[in-house]
């Protein structure tokens, strides 16, 4: 018997609620994946700075700093450890993409969130497939950046939302079948799934967003970091730009980057909302569509041995349920 198909509302606020019991949880799984790439890249632009902004005492100090290549090795050592630690934190953040969707999964059958570390082998066991994925679905992103391609590659933004549940909860589906899976689930419930986006979108994108930079504001963040951006700023051409009558100032770079700060730090810990939004609709259509697939898979037993790919549903890790009813604080 088929399940009642849920309403967008429903979804919203299921994930919501989901998201805010275990709020620690996903605050914590998330910290090192977003506060990592802002440690990363402040390390690789900061130590950069000091270095070139010091370079001639150095020189100075230092006789062998007088050479170019001895300059290039420090700048490239000075570079390397930031460059590590936020390449660690962006991957960690790509496989939260599927992992979260199989920590939605667990708490659905048990009520928990738990092991992380089991969730993410579900994407790093396949890690090859997940890239491709990744780099298909990046390629995808910069066509739709061309002008001509604005309207259609927001249209099939919209099929190819569910690629990552499907990557999770369906074995035997290559990095191209999961966009045409996804397209398939999603076709005829486009706008339901638009919906479903915009408010995941104003929700996280501008509500929470704002809401952070409120918070910033009162605590006095947003002046004193942008006093902190604002030396570096000065290095940047931006008397270039007057010659086609725009004025910037330092102040207002700083400024905004302390705005594009808040608004990653909200985007980032938020996306348990949206993978848990999105698993959620995935297992709604998914629950539609299941009865089609059954038919179709008889049909396919009755003809010859050619198939297109097998399509079977990933049950969650029975280990990963045994652990789930272990105390919370063993994980």
């Amino acid at each position: 018997m088929a399940k009642e198909d849920k309403s967008v509302w429903l979804i919203f606020f299921e994930g919501i609620k989901i998201y805010a019991l275990n709020i620690h949880k996903f605050l914590l799984y998330m910290a090192f994946p977003v506060l990592g790439q802002i440690l990363g890249l402040f390390m690789i632009f900061g130590l950069t700075y000091w270095y070139t902004q010091n370079y001639q005492n150095l020189a100075v100090k230092y006789t062998a700093l007088n050479s170019f290549s001895t300059m290039l090795t420090v700048v490239v050592l000075t570079v390397i450890p930031g460059l590590l630690i936020w390449a660690r934190a962006f991957w960690d953040y790509l496989v939260s993409y599927g992992a979260i969707n199989s920590m939605t999964e667990g708490y659905l059958n048990t009520g928990k969130v738990y092991d992380f570390r089991a969730h993410n082998e579900v994407v790093t066991k396949r890690t090859f497939t997940y890239i491709i994925l990744w780099l298909l679905f990046s390629i995808f992103t910069l066509l739709s950046l061309i002008p001509v391609f604005w309207v259609i590659g927001a249209i099939f933004f919209i099929y190819f939302l569910l690629i990552f549940q499907v990557f999770t909860y369906e074995d035997g589906v290559s990095p191209v079948g999961c966009f045409k899976r996804s397209l398939r689930l999603i076709k005829g419930k486009f706008a339901r799934t638009f919906l479903l986006m915009a408010l995941l979108v104003v929700f996280s994108y501008y509500f929470l967003t704002a809401g952070l930079s409120v918070i910033f504001d009162c605590l006095n963040l947003t002046g004193f970091l942008s006093k902190v951006f604002e030396p570096w700023t000065y290095t940047l051409p931006l008397e270039v730009l007057e010659q086609f009558n725009i004025t910037i100032t330092p102040a207002m770079v700083s400024h905004e980057i302390v705005n594009q700060l808040v608004f990653f730090i909200v985007v980032g810990f938020t996306l348990p909302i949206r993978s848990i939004c999105w698993t959620l609709w995935y297992k709604n259509l998914s629950t539609d569509d299941s009865a089609g697939v059954i038919d179709r898979k008889r049909k396919s037993s009755k003809k010859s041995s050619a198939k297109t790919f097998k399509i079977e549903k990933r049950g969650i890790d029975p280990e990963i349920i045994r652990r789930a009813r272990l105390e919370d604080d063993e994980y």
